[in-house]
This record gives C-alpha cells, structure tokens and sequence, in this order.
C-alpha cells in the first residue's frame, strides 16, 4: 500500500530575492542527508529515490525546486524523521548541534580534474546565471511596488472593523478542540456558531483579479494578533504554544507560477478557499488567525507568498482537519467536494461597487503589474537555459553507473535507518 505525498517548496525566488525556509522544515528532524552535485543531477537522484520509495506506505514530503518546479530539492520521510536535501539549498550556519548531518557527493569529479578544461565555460556561465537571478529579484521588487499601488485602491475601501471581528469568530468557530467544542455546544446549546460571517454556507464568491502579493494591514505585524481576540475562545487541551512549520505553498519558476495547494489540502476535510482583491486583508487575516492558533497550543503549517515572502497564502490545521487559504490568481482553485466553501472579503469587507468606480485605474495597474511580472520570470528562463547548459557539462563527464551504485547504496542505508 502506497503512503501518502505531499508536495511544497522549502524556497523561493521572491520580491526579497531568494528565501529559504530550510530551517523551520528540517530542523525538526533526526538525521539529514545533504546530497553534492549539479542541482540536475541531483534532482534526478532523489526522483529515483521517491519513485522507489513511494511504492512503501511512507508518508513523504517532497521538496521542489523553485526555478525548475520538475525537479526535485528534498524529500523529507515524515515517520522516520530522515530528510534529504540539495547542497545548494543546505544552510551551513544555525543547525541543531544534535542532528545527525551526513554529506553525500554525487560529482563524478572530485578532484576537479575533468572539469578543469570547461573552467572558462563554467565561470561564465556561473556569472550570467547570477547576473539573471540579480535582474529577476530586482524586477520582482519593482512589481511589488506597482502591487502596493494596486492594493492601495481597495485599502482605502476596506471595512477593518468587519475584517477584525471576522479573525475572532473564524477562530472561535473553527481553532478548537474537540474536548473544547462539546464544551462549548454544552454551554451555548448550538455549537461553534460565527459560520455564517465565516461564509461556511458554500455561497458564490467573486473571482478575483489577481492576488499573490501583500494583504493590507490590519494588525500590527506579521505575527499579529492584537484586535483578533487572540485570547478568546477555549484552549486546545492546555498544551503550551503550538508548533509552527513554515513553507511555500507555490513559486515562481521560470514557466511562472507553480502551486500545489490541492495536494496539500486533498486529505484535509474542510477547506476555506477566500476570495478577494490585493489589499483587502486576507494575508492580515491569516497572520491573526495564526497568531490564535499558536497561543491556543495548535499546531499549524503556515505557507507563505512564494512573490511576497512577508504575506501569508494558507494556513492548515491538521489536528482540527481544517484549512484556509487565499484562492485567488496566480493560485486560483473554486470548491469540488463536500466541505469546500468560499469565504468572500470583497463581499464582506469591501465597500460596494468599489470595482466598479476604480475599473479604469484596476485595469491600468493590472496590466502594469502583469507585465512587469511576465518580465521578471524572463530573467529566470534566462537562468533556466544556462543551467540547462552548467548541467549538460557535468553530465558529459559524469559516471553514470556509479551514480546508481550510489543511489542504491543510498536507499538501502536509509531503508534499514527507517527499519525497514
């Protein structure tokens, strides 16, 4: 029987330039092998490894890779408490001084020798590829600037109060625990009742124009939780703060934008998919949401803009079997099963015909904004290609049935680590 497989990213090619989560994904575990080598090369040694793997009833995480989302960086056995990782994407400060870190070299020239004759080639190829990475961070920060521009249009129309009111009675709705809720029930008689401000029903909501950048603020910091209620509502079993993983749900790779929000979500029962526009608070929303959470003793994974690392696109709460997440373009997803629903902010929170009075300033800054993102993902095809090219020289000198002998030894020592 085959386990289960989740997909995500540990990092992200952002308005911030790259950013690494490395740490709150793999810190936690035991042992950690750090695999050297072409990041091609060693994407293709951990899909081998997956593919054999995900024939046993392991849980997996796999990791991808930010530009080439095909490829992939990590794999992460969850009940084993093993992870494997790309040398490029491995912090070399700040690991826990009581995990195991065990550093396998897949280069098929150690010394450096057979590649001594490609020196030139590489070096440039090395210089264009950073010089498209420094173009592509600089052209993400510019179209941030015009996405500031585009939020501010619905910031100024946005009811703060309403979106305050609705963190608290989301959490006190949905963050409990079971022993809390038949408390609750108990003493209410009707259950865990905010649903209808929550938009459990399931109503229509309005697609949204765009979406992965910063929600207004309507807190006071990226983990706030003033004015949400954070101390309301039953605790969950009287456990200290909960723990908190952090991820990148999606990317931009170099064909665009990439997520993996279904999969994430597909064996969770109740997903909130919230509609809205830039600026009308939905990344706020799930910071205070979050901030609830972990004083409640819940545990939570939180999952950030893979454009604008300092916004929130998801949380999921898997004790509880709930998440919410912004479902809106480039990661727009409508519900398909029982116990999808959509909790619409411009209906709620947006002050009426807004759309309508701004139509001609939306459309200018949406195509301005479109633009300058298709810009910047040029930059990182740009890379793409000259890896492309990096890669190719290490394969025309790479041993591949050493590789493979490497890759079996591989598994079966992490086979008979995970007792199998």
């Amino acid at each position: 029987m085959a386990g289960r497989e989740r997909h995500y990213f540990a990092r992200g090619n952002t308005a911030e330039g790259l950013v690494s989560l490395v740490d709150s994904i793999y810190y936690k575990l035991d042992t950690v092998y750090v695999l050297k080598g072409d990041p091609q090369e060693i994407g293709t040694v951990l899909a081998r490894l997956a593919n054999g793997w995900g024939r046993r009833d392991w849980n997996l995480h796999l990791i991808h890779q930010p530009l080439q989302s095909d490829l992939l960086e990590g794999i992460i056995i969850e009940d084993a408490r093993i992870g494997l990782i790309a040398d490029q994407a491995w912090p070399e400060e700040g690991v826990p001084g009581d995990m195991e870190v065990r550093r396998i070299d897949f280069g098929s020239d150690p010394s450096g020798e057979r590649l001594a004759e490609h020196r030139d080639h590489i070096n440039g190829l090395e210089y264009n590829i950073a010089e498209s990475y420094v173009k592509a961070y600089e052209t993400f920060q510019r179209t941030l600037r015009i996405h500031d521009d585009w939020e501010k249009i619905f910031i100024d129309t946005l009811d703060r109060a309403v979106m305050n009111q609705l963190a608290v009675d989301w959490a006190d709705q949905y963050l409990i625990s079971s022993e809390a809720g038949l408390e609750r029930a108990a003493d209410a008689g009707t259950g865990a009742g905010a649903g209808e401000v929550a938009g459990t029903g399931g109503g229509t909501g309005v697609g949204a124009d765009a979406g992965a950048g910063k929600s207004a603020d309507t807190g006071t910091g990226a983990g706030a939780s003033e004015g949400a209620g954070a101390s309301s509502g039953a605790s969950a079993g009287g456990k200290g703060p909960g723990i908190v993983t952090r991820r990148f749900l999606g990317a931009a790779t170099w064909r665009g934008a990439v997520d993996f929000v279904l999969n994430l979500t597909e064996d969770v029962p109740t997903r909130i998919f919230v509609k809205g526009r830039p600026g009308s608070g939905k990344s706020t929303l799930f910071k205070k949401i979050a901030a609830i959470a972990e004083e409640r003793g819940i545990d939570t994974e939180v999952y950030h803009c893979g454009f604008d690392p300092n916004s929130l696109d998801m949380l999921i709460f898997r004790s509880l079997g709930v998440a919410i997440f912004d479902s809106t373009a480039p990661h727009e997803h409508f519900p398909l099963r029982e116990g999808d629903s959509i909790l619409d902010i411009y209906e709620l929170a947006i002050a009426p015909y807004t759309d309508e009075k701004y139509a001609e300033e939306i459309a200018g800054v949406k195509a301005r904004y479109t633009a300058s993102m298709q810009h910047a993902i040029s930059y990182l095809a740009e890379v793409k290609q000259n890896q492309d090219r990096l890669s190719a020289i290490h394969r025309s000198i790479s041993d591949e049935e050493a590789i493979s002998r490497q890759v079996q030894l591989l598994a079966e020592e992490i086979e008979a680590r995970a007792g199998v």
